[in-house]
């Protein structure tokens, strides 16, 4: 399944750090080759039509509309927890998708 990014996704990956961009690149292309059969070590549901890609500490937030993975958002995680205007907002995306 071919992984896109909106612009904010884009301009995230633009200012992070080499290895952060290298980490999200070598997950994408995993999840484009395997799709959701690479586990749960990699990938979570959060709502619905969200999921989470885990690249170490970031997180790539993705919605699914036809049969395309949308990147709609991107953090750094810093806790164990997500945090609630993270998902918020990759909702909101999502949705406007």
């Amino acid at each position: 399944m071919k992984v896109y990014y909106l612009s904010e996704v884009v301009e995230f990956l633009d200012k992070a750090e080499e290895k952060d961009r290298a980490r999200v690149s070598r997950i994408r292309e995993f999840f484009e080759e395997y799709g959701f059969s690479i586990g749960p070590k990699y990938i979570k549901k959060v709502k619905s039509n969200l999921w989470e890609l885990r690249a170490g500490d970031i997180r790539l937030f993705l919605c699914i509309v036809a049969e395309k993975a949308i990147g709609v958002h991107i953090i750094h995680k810093k806790s164990q927890k997500l945090p609630t205007k993270d998902i918020k907002l990759a909702e909101k995306r999502s949705k406007e998708i």
